[in-house]
């Protein structure tokens, strides 16, 4: 029976301390004579310090290529972030028309404000990723450990329900602002205003 070594590894030291002591031997004859002409080393050498130059140039150039390329991302990232504050105004915007129809002396601005409010939910739940054919629908997805203005959620979307559904349905000024506080404290759980 012979034993033969297979190696199961590659040992890329090995194989590195090679090739360095083939280039002093070359390079400097240690060990045991030259073994090529001083004229053959001074061309090995300089073959060696051009590919250096070439190398170390091609180093600069992906270096300043990398630079620029970070640059540009930041530029698209300080682009995102203002798209970003234009949603957000234009968010606050829809928001203070929605306060200011509470604040009127109008049932039906009320009724509009609860409306439109349950609009900017439902937009916000489809921002989160949540999918459904309504808003009813999609807050029956969402983990209530995820969202845990869920219930104000659901009570505020049901008034919001009754006003768009039941023709007689009446709504006082007091409870109009105590629907929107309840639109309010779900958007400002999520930041969304």
């Amino acid at each position: 029976m012979t034993n033969t070594f297979e190696p199961n590894f590659l040992n890329l030291e090995y194989f590195f301390n090679l090739i360095y002591f083939l280039i002093v031997k070359l390079l400097f004859g240690v060990g045991g004579g030259e073994i090529i002409s001083p004229e053959t080393k001074w061309w090995l050498k300089f073959i060696l310090a051009l590919l250096s130059g070439i190398f170390t140039f091609l180093i600069i150039i992906l270096a300043r290529k990398l630079i620029k390329l970070r640059h540009e991302e930041k530029l698209e990232l300080l682009s995102l972030n203002q798209k970003d504050f234009t949603v957000e105004r234009v968010a606050n915007e829809n928001w203070q028309k929605i306060l200011d129809y509470a604040e009127s002396d109008n049932e039906a601005n009320w009724k509009l404000a609860i409306i439109e409010a349950d609009k900017i939910l439902d937009e916000m739940v489809k921002k989160m990723g949540y999918a459904g054919e309504d808003l009813g629908t999609r807050l029956r997805a969402v983990e209530a450990s995820d969202f845990i203005s869920l219930e104000d959620a659901w009570e505020a979307h049901r008034i919001r329900n009754k006003i768009a559904h039941e023709a007689g349905f009446t709504l006082t000024k007091r409870e109009a602002k105590r629907v929107v506080g309840l639109f309010e404290k779900v958007f400002r759980e999520f930041d969304y205003i």
